[in-house]
């Protein structure tokens, strides 16, 4: 093995500065704080107090899921979201209602809604149509959810999954019905499309946090996800020190 020559040493030594900074840093804030959840879904939460307060319906839409489009573990974010949500409806005057574009998924989600009235003790409660499979497909899951923004008893829609570019449709046709619309969707080309719209949306990375109702784990990925955005900004501060001083041909 080849001797550390002085630029070596010195990109060795930058590093492990960094190092001890971070764990200063760490140590100091040790405290612990709440950290803030995205806005996108903060939105849902009053989403949920608007159904409540004005006995109106929430809509989920839960994307193409498992069919194979953007596959990834995005797809089970928006059930997550649903189980979160629908837990805290049950007893509302008119019921949550999910729309699915998959039928694994349609499956899932109908087990997720059941539990839920069943945990509230109130299975007699429990209607299938509160699940519903709108298509096999994503057009025609676009089809099936867009007749159901027409009605006045609409508190809100939430697009929480994998949407294609397209599904801009849906929020669009909210956006004329004045239906408050979240969307938080993993791929890269439905961010783009929705963030044309005046929907709330959750860029980035924020979508793998659904942090609805204040749960513990949100937290703790909150904390991750900051300290992956401080390696990341670190990593490219260094890269460019590196570069200037010649280290980095």
């Amino acid at each position: 093995m080849s001797p550390l020559n002085k630029t070596d040493l010195f990109a060795l030594g930058l590093f492990l500065l960094t190092i001890v900074v971070i764990l200063i840093t760490s140590l100091i804030k040790k405290r612990k704080h709440t950290l803030q959840a995205p806005q996108a879904y903060e939105g849902i939460d009053t989403l949920m107090h608007r159904s409540s307060e004005e006995g109106k319906s929430l809509l989920i839409g839960l994307g193409e899921g498992f069919s194979g489009f953007g596959s990834g573990l995005g797809d089970v974010t928006g059930l997550m979201v649903e189980k979160t949500l629908m837990n805290r409806v049950v007893f509302n005057d008119r019921p949550a209602q999910s729309f699915s574009s998959d039928g694994a998924l349609a499956c899932i989600s109908h087990a997720i809604v059941h539990g839920a009235y069943k945990d509230a003790l109130a299975s007699e409660l429990f209607r299938p149509e509160y699940n519903q499979l709108t298509g096999l497909s994503g057009f025609s899951g676009l089809a099936g959810i867009l007749p159901e923004l027409s009605r006045s008893d609409n508190a809100g829609l939430v697009l929480v999954g994998a949407f294609r570019p397209e599904s801009l449709i849906i929020a669009d046709l909210a956006e004329r019905q004045n239906i408050p619309t979240i969307v938080a969707s993993g791929l890269l080309p439905a961010q783009a499309a929705f963030f044309t719209s005046q929907a709330d949306l959750a860029l980035g990375e924020d979508y793998y946090l659904p942090a609805v109702g204040k749960q513990s784990y949100t937290q703790r990925s909150a904390f991750v996800l900051n300290w992956l955005r401080t390696l990341l900004a670190i990593g490219l501060v260094l890269a460019a020190i590196l570069k200037l001083s010649g280290v980095i041909p």
